[in-house]
């Protein structure tokens, strides 16, 4: 299975931030997620950080009910995406276009592709070169203007402050099915907490990340 690789001017896809209604305000989350979220869901317009050691299979869990709900997604800047792990974590690659930038000018060429992207799709999943939170103020303006979602994974050891909305940080990972020395890994349990400029009060859960059945889950 793959995902469709372009130059973002091809990429042949309609402009649908235009063609959801303005009442629309929010794309769905897995419901094990959305008491994450202030507004339950993925606001339009908004940013959502993930960061921490599952940051990547967090920011999969996070946009892939909205894929399979029909929104498209584009990757921009993710040339070591696991496109088979985002098929295993449920995303539909159908829904997923991946988008190069310029490599020799990478927070111009970011922010240039951040913002094209959200003329044509409704969630963009990227990971800032370095230099790119001197474009944050111009691409949250097109985000707002264009109903986009922009999901941001943190890199480790950022050191850039990216002001999210939706800040969600992951951390003490558990790996279950390893023995004393052997075993198979069957499942991680992963520690979530939400904060972030639209979050009051900071949220906490554990999530399977992925579970024995490869996908997102609750922990009991």
């Amino acid at each position: 299975m793959s995902a469709a690789t372009y130059p973002l001017e091809s990429a042949g896809v309609t402009t649908l931030a235009h063609m959801v209604p303005r009442h629309d305000r929010v794309l769905p989350v897995d419901e094990v997620i959305t008491s994450l979220f202030p507004a339950a869901g993925l606001q339009r317009g908004h940013m959502v950080g993930c960061s921490g050691p599952a940051a990547t299979s967090l920011a999969f869990a996070v946009v892939t009910r909205a894929a399979t709900a029909g929104a498209w997604v584009a990757a921009v800047g993710l040339p070591t995406l696991g496109v088979e792990a985002a098929a295993e974590a449920g995303l539909p690659l159908a829904r997923l276009v991946l988008v190069d930038i310029d490599e020799s000018q990478q927070a111009a060429s970011w922010a240039e592709r951040i913002g094209a992207a959200a003329d044509g799709f409704e969630i963009i999943l990227t990971c800032p070169p370095p230099g790119a939170e001197k474009m944050l103020r111009k691409v949250r303006q097109r985000l707002q203007a264009r109903g986009a979602v922009l999901v941001v994974i943190l890199p480790a050891h950022q050191d850039e402050r990216f002001a999210c909305d939706v800040e969600l940080v992951t951390s003490t990972v558990e790996w279950l099915g390893i023995g004393s020395g052997h075993g198979g890994l069957v499942g991680r349990r992963v520690s979530i907490t939400s904060h972030g400029r639209r979050s009051p009060r900071p949220m906490h859960t554990e999530l399977w990340l992925p579970g024995p059945d490869g996908r997102v889950g609750s922990v009991a």
